[in-house]
């Protein structure tokens, strides 16, 4: 019978203990960069599944006949991060319009808690979350329209006004 020493054992505690330190950093990290994140086309019910417990996945969207691109991607800090691409504009969209958007993204921090609260897909619920350069778009495009409804809507708005001052 062979007997062994607690010394023998102790001497390989430690490349044990660093063996699985480095398996549970190489996870972490697959996790945490999204290596393993899941890729579910233009399957939205795949993604909002996955976002509902921030797990790593990516979608394509369409609205309105645009295409999204949606990355969602745990952060450390307990919350989660989406990226949303405007992949491409609708056919017949104004050449102003697409240079304005297309190829724009924007990073939204959305805390965990509010996962279930929102729908990461509806822009308008992920806007106040959210930083970029497709935001900033967005709101300019916003403006823009207002704006031109505004200038249409002049001739209405002044006889209103000259109405209202000969009471």
């Amino acid at each position: 019978m062979v007997e062994y020493s607690l010394g023998k054992k102790i001497r390989y505690l430690p490349q044990v203990f660093f063996l699985i330190l480095i398996i549970l950093i190489l996870f972490l990290s697959a996790h945490y960069t999204g290596f393993t994140r899941k890729y579910c086309g233009a399957d939205t019910s795949c993604f909002e599944e996955r976002v509902a417990s921030c797990n790593p996945s990516e979608v394509y969207t369409s609205r309105d006949n645009n295409i999204y691109y949606y990355k969602m991607i745990p952060t450390l800090t307990g919350g989660c991060s989406v990226k949303i691409k405007f992949e491409r504009a609708q056919e017949g969209t104004l050449q102003e319009h697409i240079s304005l958007l297309e190829g724009k993204s924007m990073t939204c921090k959305v805390p965990r808690k509010h996962l279930g609260e929102i729908n990461i897909i509806e822009m308008e619920q992920m806007m106040p979350y959210c930083t970029g350069p497709l935001k900033e778009s967005l709101y300019e495009l916003v403006i823009k329209r207002m704006y031109e409804l505004v200038v249409s809507n002049l001739g209405e708005i002044a006889e209103q006004a000259e109405k209202a001052m000969k009471v």
